[in-house]
């Protein structure tokens, strides 16, 4: 073999190694990412959507919000873990039977999706689908931040919840923090968001020299400069709400109002039919 023949041999021999691992990473990739995103596919996995009342400051309900919650072995049931693996099939299944418990009232539905079910190609049918359902009900997707992978495709998230939004839908980011980092994570989301939802846990203070980045009165402030409606949750006592009622916070959710509840299937709606 003479020098010529040997260099295109090492070249193709680099060509093939290339290709061969490239090839590597990317089923490492997918199988990585199956097995860590798969959890909540697993039918064996009993879930239930919970729902609880949201109201205003006279205690009347103006809304309901839909929790997803996993059956333990003694029966008992909690928040699940990997949120995010539930695939927006599981989920349309089950919100099949909580909404037959629901009114047929004009008030707002509120459902927590992550940020893979967001970027999902199914998002948009998922929206027409639950709207379809719930009318005369509004709907309303709720999005934790600081939950989305490293390198998040905000333009792909931001397109999928404008066009959802033309279908009427509301976006809420829930359970925002006290923290500066609580804002820097959303504020690039404020021009299409329609609420912001605090809870009281996150503001209370056992110790009064404790420093807060932000309170509720400066998410109240953020709120009312970008036309925001802020929602309360945790309010468990009095004291809450008369906060909530000092800073006109006019949607609360909380114990105080209402536990979540576990919908029975024949359970009876508020127009007389089982649901």
């Amino acid at each position: 073999m003479n020098l010529v023949q040997l260099e295109v041999a090492l070249i193709r021999l680099a060509i093939i190694s290339l290709i061969l691992f490239i090839i590597f990473i990317i089923v490492y990739y997918w199988k990585s990412r199956k097995s860590s995103n798969n959890y909540l596919e697993n039918k064996e996995i009993t879930l239930r959507y919970f729902i609880q009342k949201q109201v205003d400051h006279t205690g009347k309900v103006i809304g309901y919000e839909c929790l997803l919650r996993q059956q333990n072995e003694d029966g008992t049931w909690s928040l699940p873990k990997k949120l995010d693996s539930l695939p927006l099939q599981r989920v349309v299944f089950l919100l099949e039977r909580t909404f037959k418990s629901l009114p047929e009232e004009p008030i707002r539905l509120s459902i927590n999706l992550e940020y893979n079910q967001i970027i999902s190609s199914d998002f948009h049918y998922f929206v027409r689908w639950a709207i379809s359902k719930i009318d005369p009900m509004k709907l309303s997707i709720e999005y934790t931040a600081g939950h989305e992978p490293k390198y998040m495709n905000k333009r792909l998230f931001e397109n999928r919840i404008r066009e959802a939004r033309n279908y009427d839908m509301q976006f809420s980011i829930d359970n925002v923090g006290s923290e500066m980092k609580s804002l820097k994570e959303i504020e690039w989301m404020l021009p299409f968001v329609d609420s912001i939802k605090c809870s009281m846990r996150n503001f209370r203070k056992n110790d009064p020299s404790v420093w807060l980045d932000l309170n509720l009165q400066s998410w109240n402030k953020i709120s009312k400069e970008h036309n925001i409606e802020l929602i309360l949750m945790g309010v468990e006592n009095k004291d809450d709400e008369d906060l909530a009622q000092m800073l006109k916070i006019n949607t609360r959710q909380g114990y105080l109002f209402g536990h979540p509840e576990n919908p029975k299937k024949d359970e009876v709606r508020s127009d007389g039919k089982k649901g």
